[in-house]
Order: structure tokens, then sequence, then C-alpha cells
């Protein structure tokens, strides 16, 4: 699963294709990381990877398997998906 923790503005600017957006600075972002499947394997990717690697942080201190794509043009390259609108 593709998780852009961008704010839902910047993800509506263009996100890549099949991503889900958890804001990280939203206070929901913990209870919304809680609500996540602890079977799936989760990508994550912010503006610049900032965020990225604070919102791993917290994924992972949820035994989540998570890993951090870093910015949306790296994780486009990472994961060979495009950026859509």
């Amino acid at each position: 699963m593709i998780v852009d923790v961008r704010t839902p503005a910047e993800y509506a600017t263009g996100h890549l294709d099949g991503a889900v957006n958890i804001d990280f600075q939203s206070p929901s972002f913990g209870g919304e990381v809680a609500e996540l499947d602890p079977e799936a394997d989760y990508v994550v990717y912010c503006q610049s990877g900032n965020r990225s690697a604070q919102a791993v942080s917290v994924m992972d201190a949820a035994d989540l398997t998570v890993e951090d794509a870093g910015g949306i043009d790296e994780a486009a390259i990472a994961t060979g998906l495009p950026v859509i609108p």
C-alpha cells in the first residue's frame, strides 16, 4: 500500500497513482495508523522526505512493515508509479 503523508492540499496537486492520503500533520494521524492492516506492507512518501521519515517512525512503533520512499520524485522512481492529478 502506498501512503502519501502530505496534506490533502498537497495530495490534490498530484500524487502517486493508487496512493492513499494520511496527513502526517493531522492530529488524527496516530489513530489512522492504528487502523491500518498489520498484515500489509506500506511504502510512505511526502514532498521532500522529512515527514515520511517521521511517519515511518510512528508506523514502525505500531509494528507495521513500512518502507520510507522519501520525497514524491524519489518515490515515483522507486515504485515506477506515475504522479497523477
